[in-house]
């Protein structure tokens, strides 16, 4: 009876040990517990139960993969390359915990193998495997899917897990696993849920270019290059001046047609390092770092659109604009005001009356 209670009494400064340490290493941070903070674990465990005396942490990667992550009384360079596949784990230890005896499964021999030639400095480190009488194997699960093992060893007898009434508490210790574990998994789906929706808010649902979001966010970041490679920072604009109009006369989805096509060309006909925005309205705005005014891309804008209305079978009007960072504004809001004064190139191509040229 004594025994028991010294037992009880020990596994309950265990647990609340092992428990507050947890619950220490899953609130301080959002990724998932490394190396480190899962020897503090096993240590929880090991310095608080006198009938085990190592322990080890074996992950499961995403090609199914059992790996040591951590060690605690072992050297961990002795674990470090082992693998497991799949079929080589008992399938018992995938339903709840589960003590391996040394009768039952020749460990020493398996893990001989797994280690194959050992090295001169490590060999009296593998005294403290050869110890091992049996451990008990508890599973972590994520969502029901087992992808880890949390082991603790005992040196002193096979059935001692079984004698002192473990097992329940190494359940309790499963379930504390696999509650953090899924915690931080939850973390990492939220997180990439977070980002796909952030790159969806900066993103024109049409076109796949930058919004006008975007354009703000890269704004700072290309005035800063212009500066840094001592050359001026040019918007040029490229507006459907009739979008409406072909909204209201040929309906939404030709709209959206005729953008998909612009964004294409201007992406086709633009440097690498130009920054390409599609914005509300039938408008695009290009950011351009060059030594002086970039002729050479507005002219091309100009060529290329000359026919832009025979391909798409409609009368497109389209005015250019450009301005420069510094000489009509030095915000991204008044150089976007500056474009509605400075337009450079009004393009007409009327293919419905068949002119067959630009008129300016």
């Amino acid at each position: 009876m004594k025994s028991k209670l010294n037992s009880e009494k020990e596994f309950n400064k265990m647990f609340f040990e092992f428990s507050k340490t947890l619950l220490n290493l899953s609130t301080e941070r959002e990724t998932s517990l490394k190396r480190k903070d899962y020897e503090m674990l096993l240590e929880s465990v090991v310095e608080n139960v006198n009938f085990i005396n190592s322990g080890s942490v074996l992950l499961r990667d995403e090609e199914g993969t059992f790996y040591y992550v951590a060690a605690y009384n072992h050297d961990y360079r002795l674990l470090e390359k082992i693998k497991f596949d799949e079929k080589e784990i008992i399938m018992r230890r995938f339903k709840h915990v589960y003590v391996i005896k040394r009768r039952n499964l020749d460990l020493i021999k398996e893990l001989s193998n797994k280690l194959g030639n050992i090295d001169e400095s490590l060999k009296d480190s593998v005294r403290s495997i050869q110890n091992i009488k049996a451990f008990v194997s508890i599973p972590i699960r994520v969502h029901r899917r087992i992808v880890g093992f949390f082991n603790l060893d005992s040196w002193e007898s096979e059935d001692v897990f079984e004698r002192k009434n473990f097992i329940p508490v190494a359940e309790m210790i499963s379930d504390l696993l696999s509650l953090s574990l899924e915690r931080f998994g939850l973390i990492k789906e939220l997180k990439e849920k977070y980002e796909e929706v952030n790159r969806l808010l900066m993103v024109d649902p049409v076109t796949f270019l930058p919004n006008s979001k975007s354009l703000g966010n890269y704004f700072d970041r290309y005035v800063a290059i212009a500066k840094r490679e001592s050359s001026n920072l040019y918007l040029v604009r490229v507006k459907i001046n009739n979008f409406d109009d072909i909204l209201r006369s040929r309906g939404v989805e030709f709209g959206n047609m005729l953008l998909k096509k612009m964004g294409r060309l201007l992406t086709k006909i633009s440097r690498k390092s130009d920054l390409i925005a599609s914005l509300r309205g039938g408008t695009f705005v290009i950011l351009s770092i060059s030594k002086e005014t970039p002729k050479a891309l507005l002219e091309r804008i100009q060529s290329y659109l000359e026919d832009f209305g025979k391909e798409v079978n409609t009368h497109v009007e389209i005015l250019m604009s450009l301005c420069e960072y510094g000489k009509d504004g030095k915000d991204l809001d008044s150089l976007l005001e500056a474009l509605d004064v400075n337009v450079y190139k009004k393009i007409v191509e009327n293919f419905a009356k068949s002119l067959g040229g630009v008129k300016f």
